[in-house]
């Protein structure tokens, strides 16, 4: 009976330690995945075969923009709200990939026996390839293929009680995403829409986003224009506005995106006023790859399928420098979201222009469209 008293002991003391180091493990799990504080996670997206899409609708959105409606065969894999898909097309001869976020909301997650509809929105940019055909030729009824939805720049199923959507520019198209599933889900969540544009002419969505206003008590839109008559409303982001604006801030979670000057002048702003990192979301839907130019790297740059070493540029990232190489490697966005263009580094010290972040590591995988050269490097391309 004392054996069997011991053993009964030593199997209790054994399991407990056990369950110990479990719930320790779960939880630096746990924390890690909660850790929101980064631009980008470590996560790489595995890339998926691209299917038919066609367009079923187009909507003028503004005098620039334009949302695309897409039906395919087969519904889309479920995703959250704020997901990217990446597009392929021929333009004028040319294929062009590009990634987009969706702007629909993800209505499977409702089923609902209507059409499988999704949509990207798309600003017209100058000297945009991309954006000028879709804007010019892109008509009802063409085709073109489309991925499986991605990315971390999403909504949780089950949100926090007071949220903040800044945004400006077309970084309000992951955020109508969001806004919209909140809507369709009857969510109650204290809502703040926080939009920064030139002018009211270039809101996006802003027929749409004043209905949700009018018809839903737990959502307030507010639009800051830099040309208005509306004081209060006027200008770029800044601090004092944007606390008087938001005046519980703090108790808010974010969801922020924009272009890069914007993006910079938010953080900061948040930062000066003690804002949690782990409450911000963030994702930059252009990269500053002009960057690249300011810190004049010039090195050796060696990639796979060429026989000899070329001189890097100061103003080039290494994805353009394969591409002016003669290469043709695979690349979407061009801003270090989509991972399209996701490659091995052989060795060398490269600068991520979006973190700022300097690797010498050999062998790992790099986004070379946001990335340049800081001494020799070797690119598996």
């Amino acid at each position: 009976m004392e054996t069997v008293d011991q053993t009964d002991s030593f199997l209790k003391q054994s399991v407990s330690q056990l369950t110990r180091q479990v719930n320790g493990l779960l939880k630096g799990i746990s924390t890690q995945f909660n850790a929101k504080d980064v631009i980008h996670s470590e996560h790489i997206d595995i890339a998926s075969p691209h299917i038919p899409a066609t367009v079923s609708r187009i909507t003028l959105e503004t005098h620039d923009t334009k949302s695309y409606f897409f039906q395919t065969a087969q519904p889309l894999n479920t995703y959250k709200a704020g997901a990217h898909i990446n597009i392929q097309f021929n333009a004028n001869g040319t294929k062009l990939d590009r990634t987009y976020t969706l702007s629909s909301s993800p209505t499977l997650a409702f089923k609902t026996e209507e059409s499988n509809e999704f949509s990207i929105t798309v600003k017209r940019v100058k000297e945009g390839l991309a954006s000028n055909w879709l804007f010019e030729n892109l008509n009802t009824g063409d085709e073109i293929l489309v991925s499986q939805a991605q990315g971390q720049f999403v909504l949780p199923y089950q949100p926090a009680g007071k949220l903040l959507f800044l945004s400006a520019g077309s970084g309000v198209t992951p955020m109508m995403s969001m806004l919209r599933y909140l809507s369709m889900t009857g969510n109650k969540s204290d809502i703040v829409f926080l939009n920064y544009s030139q002018s009211k002419d270039d809101i996006i969505f802003h027929k749409e986003l004043k209905q949700l206003t009018k018809h839903r008590s737990n959502i307030n839109s507010l639009f800051v224009l830099e040309r208005t008559d509306n004081q209060k409303l006027k200008g770029r982001i800044n601090q004092q506005q944007l606390s008087e604006l938001i005046p519980d801030i703090l108790e808010r979670e974010i969801y922020l995106c924009g272009p890069q000057p914007f993006m910079k002048a938010t953080s900061a702003i948040l930062n000066e006023i003690k804002f949690k990192p782990s409450k911000l979301h963030l994702e930059n839907f252009t990269a500053d790859v002009s960057a690249a130019s300011l810190f004049g790297y010039s090195a050796e740059l060696s990639f796979a399928s060429l026989e000899k070493p070329i001189q890097s540029s100061p103003s080039k990232t290494i994805l353009e420098e394969a591409e002016a190489a003669g290469l043709n490697p695979a690349a979407a966005c061009r801003t270090g979201i989509c991972k399209t263009c996701r490659c091995k580094k052989t060795s060398g010290t490269i600068l991520n222009l979006v973190t700022g972040e300097e690797s010498s590591q050999a062998g790992e995988f790099i986004l070379p469209c946001i990335s340049v050269a800081k001494t020799a490097t070797t690119i598996e391309l």
